[in-house]
């Protein structure tokens, strides 16, 4: 067996690992690196190997980050079977099609500014079309021989919608081996979603570190942090403003919303979903019930349109979400980027950050450099769509809301793999996260744990 890792290699982005199993070539994973996508030199346009020869993709989950170079990989020659769970499958045409929406917008503006040396798009939607048409769909917990003596199971990871770990089994020089790629781990105990599964016996693994040097706050915490700021709303008339990620985010902070006004009796107030991407990704959470915690769909059994309209308001249209400007609280607006440096969230921002009766809360990573960090560090005078604007309403910084396991919840999962794991390697995170998460790990592996490097073979 050989491993080569193409991304996300102490960093968070370009998840896409080459694994190597007696004639078989996979590729776990293409996602997008944290480049330009106009850049003629970015890690997106090329890939260290040919995609021709590839027989297979499998993909933990569909943020971007982790399908998004899929269509440029088709361009390039891949013919093979895309394996996906149901949902991932579902997400992955709504997030590529809009990938190669925004790609278009953004190659027409540089074109029309005379940019010089203008690389081709690195895809279009006809590339597209054709990762759709290769995907392969197939439900958690249902081992699946892919090709003769090589069998793949997808364990929840408890991430997002459809997320996966990925688990290869297979016999090698005479005896029986399992590897596991873990994707993206969910938190333990967030409500939406269930507790990342629980799989032992692997001999190869590969985990994410993503959130290893840090603790985050129980869900119960936030709840009630959350509430102390809607009761603010309530009590100001106040707008309370939520960037959140299409994908993930939106969701989940629609479902802890609805659990205050449900479950503890809080105060309902109108909630506005201000992004067209994760209301087309809202609705293909309601055809998945059954991905949800017992809990969750309890909830969502007293109230049907629990993703829908009761409480939950689509905007639609430029007009649905100019509209709010002009309207008073108390009401919560979740709007993309999570980041802040675009989408309808910046106007939001732009109408609401000088009335203190407002407030803004941040429940998504935010970059060094974005509009968004500047708001957690405390910037008093910022500029938002090039006008100048002073913050006056309170920022609260809720990041517990994450999706992504923390110090504890990844100590948690890999005290439960029973016995010893020969060979880890720890991706998807920055050094200092994998430095501090690699002791704990490897209390469970024989062998150093190691931290590859970009474009590194390991022979296993």
């Amino acid at each position: 067996m050989r491993i080569t890792f193409h991304g996300a290699t102490r960093q968070v982005t370009g998840s896409a690992h080459l694994i190597e199993i007696g004639s078989r070539r996979i590729l776990l994973d293409c996602g997008l690196h944290d480049h330009d996508r106009l850049d003629p030199n970015s890690l997106n346009r090329e890939f260290l190997f040919d995609p021709r020869t590839l027989d297979a993709v499998i993909l933990s989950h569909a943020h971007n980050d982790h399908i998004g170079r899929l269509p440029r990989l088709m361009r390039l020659g891949f013919n093979g079977v895309i394996y996906a769970t149901h949902a991932t499958a579902d997400i992955t045409g709504v997030m590529l099609r809009d990938s190669a929406r925004i790609q278009k917008e953004e190659y027409s503006y540089a074109k029309a500014t005379e940019v010089e040396d203008l690389p081709d798009p690195l895809f279009e939607l006809i590339d597209v079309e054709r990762v759709i048409d290769r995907l392969y769909r197939l439900p958690y917990s249902t081992p699946t021989d892919i090709f003769p003596g090589l069998t793949l199971t997808f364990h929840d990871a408890g991430h997002i919608l459809g997320s996966a770990m990925v688990d290869l089994q297979f016999r090698e020089e005479g005896r029986d081996r399992k590897f596991l790629f873990t994707g993206d781990l969910g938190r333990r105990d967030m409500g939406l979603l269930p507790d990342p599964t629980v799989v032992s016996g692997m001999d190869v693994l590969i985990s994410e570190s993503t959130y290893g040097a840090r603790t985050l706050e129980p869900y119960s915490v936030l709840l009630k942090r959350l509430h102390a700021i809607l009761a603010r709303a309530h009590r100001l008339r106040g707008k309370v403003i939520i960037p959140a990620f299409s994908l993930g985010r939106t969701q989940r902070m629609i479902y802890c919303l609805q659990e205050l006004f449900y479950r503890y009796r809080v105060k309902p107030m109108p909630i506005h979903v201000d992004s067209p991407l994760a209301n087309r990704l809202t609705e293909i959470h309601r055809d998945y019930p059954e991905a949800f915690t017992p809990e969750a769909r309890r909830l969502m059994d007293r109230d049907p349109s629990y993703f829908g309209s009761r409480y939950v308001h689509p905007c639609l249209t430029w007009d649905d979400s100019k509209r709010l400007n002009h309207q008073s609280g108390p009401m919560v607006i979740i709007a993309s980027s999570g980041m802040c440096d675009a989408g309808r969230v910046r106007h939001h921002l732009l109408h609401g950050l000088e009335d203190e009766n407002n407030a803004v809360v941040i429940v998504s990573y935010q970059a060094e450099g974005t509009l968004g960090s500047h708001l957690v560090a405390g910037h008093k005078q910022l500029h938002v769509l090039d006008r100048p604007v002073e913050v006056k309403c309170p920022i609260f910084v809720l990041d517990g809301f994450s999706g992504h396991a923390d110090a504890q919840d990844l100590a948690w999962w890999y005290s439960q793999t029973g016995g010893k794991v020969e060979s880890a390697f720890l991706v998807h995170g920055e050094p200092e996260s994998m430095q501090a998460i690699a002791p704990t790990l490897q209390k469970s592996v024989i062998k150093p744990v190691l931290m590859p490097e970009y474009g590194s073979i390991h022979e296993l």
